[in-house]
């Protein structure tokens, strides 16, 4: 029987950091993982906070800790910021044309009428479940500027694997960053 682990991805952004512009990926990930640690970390270890990796959309690399235990979800080696993104929005069933748009100008409106219209349709069908799913990222797209990802108000250490936005402010597309951590809550 395996730990019960929930995956969590926060969107940071290099801006949330005092951190020289010219930083390399060590200085950022160990930036990362000191703001993580005490952020997350709780006196009585339970969730316990399983650091799996950094990914920056400004310097174009990733930094995944290696483990045999803990499956990454989003963050895995040679794969980037905009990858992870596309990626999540094709799943999504979001058009690629728009998600790319979307991800380069930080602009939703193209992506959010594709939305909106989606979730009109599964009203009509009476597909509630999906409509109700689909209206969850809506929010979280307006507010991040990034498709699947949603508001810091429905952040969950238990609840379902999913991206949250944790930045301060919303600076837009560049140096934005994708940390993946798991949640432990043991046997």
């Amino acid at each position: 029987m395996g730990n019960d682990r929930r995956y969590k991805g926060l969107l940071l952004d290099e801006a949330d950091f005092a951190l020289p512009r010219n930083c390399d990926m060590e200085a950022l990930t160990e930036a990362v993982e000191g703001y993580l640690v005490p952020e997350f970390s709780d006196e009585f270890d339970r969730p316990s906070l399983e650091i799996i990796g950094v990914v920056s959309e400004g310097l174009g690399q990733t930094t995944a800790c290696s483990s045999d235990h803990v499956r990454p979800t989003w963050v895995k080696p040679d794969i980037e910021f905009r990858d992870i993104v596309l990626g999540i929005a094709i799943g999504l069933g979001f058009p690629e044309p728009l998600a790319i748009t979307t991800l380069e100008t930080g602009r939703t409106d193209g992506i959010e009428a594709h939305l909106e219209n989606r979730i009109r349709a599964l009203v009509e069908d009476r597909d509630y479940d999906g409509a109700r799913m689909l209206m969850e990222h809506l929010s979280g797209l307006r507010s991040s500027g990034i498709p699947g990802v949603i508001e810091a108000s429905s952040f969950d250490t238990r609840g379902e694997d999913e991206i949250v936005d944790f930045r301060v402010n919303n600076y837009g597309p560049g140096r934005r960053i994708l940390a993946e951590i798991a949640f432990n809550w043991g046997q």
